[in-house]
Order: C-alpha cells, then structure tokens, then sequence
C-alpha cells in the first residue's frame, strides 16, 4: 500500500518541484531544481528505461518531442544501456497501456522486471512554446522528470527545470536558441549533468 500511494502522489510532488523553482529569485542559478526522496540503488544502474513523457501542454506533441530528445542524449551520454523505444512500446501494448496514460504500480513492476530494468525514468512536459517577439522566436520549455525504482516501486528523484531560449543568448546573437527541439536538447543536457553530478552512476563512468 505505501509503495502505492509513492507513485500515486508523484505528480503532486513534481507540481511542488515546479512551484519551488518558479518562487526562486530571477536573478538566481537557472539550474534544474532536484528533490532526492529517497536514495538511488546502491548498485550502479546499467539498465535504464525511459517511459513515454506526457504532454499536458497545449503544444501539439511536445510530450513526444521531449522524450525522443531526452533519450537521444541519455544514449549519447554513453553511460546507460538504454531500453529501446520499439520494447517500450510493445510491452506497452502487451500491458494495455494507452498513449497518454501512465503506468500503475504493478504495471511499473512488470515494466521493470521484462525490459530488466531497475530505474525508470517518466516525464511531464508543463510548458512548450516558441513566442516570436519583433522577429525573434524565444522558446521556452519546463518539464517535470521523475527517477523510479521498479522493485520495489517507489519514487527517488523528482526534478523540475525550466528553460527559455533567450537564458542562452550571447553577445552578437551567437549562441541563440529558437527553437522548442534545440531547447529541449540543452534542458535534458542540464538534467542529466545534474543527476550524474548528485550520483546517478551508469555502467561506464
């Protein structure tokens, strides 16, 4: 039952990840803000699996955006050996599993134990825009990422970054970011370089 009501209130406690951030002054770092629940596995995680991110955007398929940008550069990372999108989402379909849902706990245990995967990583993307403003077209981008353990399943990491394309500007104009997909590249940059930091180990590194 616990272990049940951990994965039920995960979006709960992503929104209170996200309201944190956002009351951090705007002068302050423009860091993702990473709550640590519970320790990470003791082993180093090899295998990860990263579950299709849901959209609760307005924006037409950022949740999938997000998610293929974010597992291209977990793969590039060269650190993981990450499951494979076509796996995913055939057990998804074994599993009835529909797109826009999550899975339920037991659901999470399956997922777990036939893609022989500890740590599952889930995603909500909160925000995607690219407002064009006297010619110039600043994105912005805020996702909420979770870290879950799949046996027994429960919520370690929850993290929440937001990100604008404008943040990255540089003298001259070099550097600028205008668009959703080059954003959500350096946002699940960010993140990754922040869990590696705090002690996510792969099976390299």
């Amino acid at each position: 039952m616990l272990d049940s009501m951990r994965w039920t209130i995960s979006p709960t406690l992503q929104l209170l990840a996200g309201l944190v951030f956002l009351l951090l002054p705007a002068c302050g770092p423009k860091v993702p803000a990473l709550h640590m629940l519970a320790p990470l596995p003791h082993e180093q995680t090899c295998r990860i699996a990263v579950i299709p991110f849901m959209n609760e955007t307005d924006y037409p398929q950022a949740g999938a955006i997000v998610y293929r940008v974010f597992m291209a550069e977990l793969v590039r990372s060269g650190r993981f050996d990450v499951v494979r999108q076509g796996d995913i989402r055939d057990l998804f379909h074994d599993l009835r599993i529909w797109p826009g849902q999550q899975p339920r706990t037991e659901q999470m245990k399956i997922l777990g134990d036939r893609l022989g995967a500890k740590i599952v990583i889930t995603g909500t993307v909160v925000e995607m825009t690219e407002v064009a403003n006297a010619g110039i077209v600043n994105p912005t981008l805020a996702v909420s990422l979770n870290i879950v353990e799949t046996d027994p399943v429960h919520l370690l990491w929850c993290t929440y970054h937001r990100r604008e394309g404008e943040q990255y500007r540089k003298v001259m104009h070099f550097g600028v970011v205008n668009t959703a997909t080059s954003l959500a590249q350096l946002v699940s940059q960010e993140v990754l370089e922040l869990w590696l930091k705090e002690g996510l180990r792969g099976c390299a590194g």
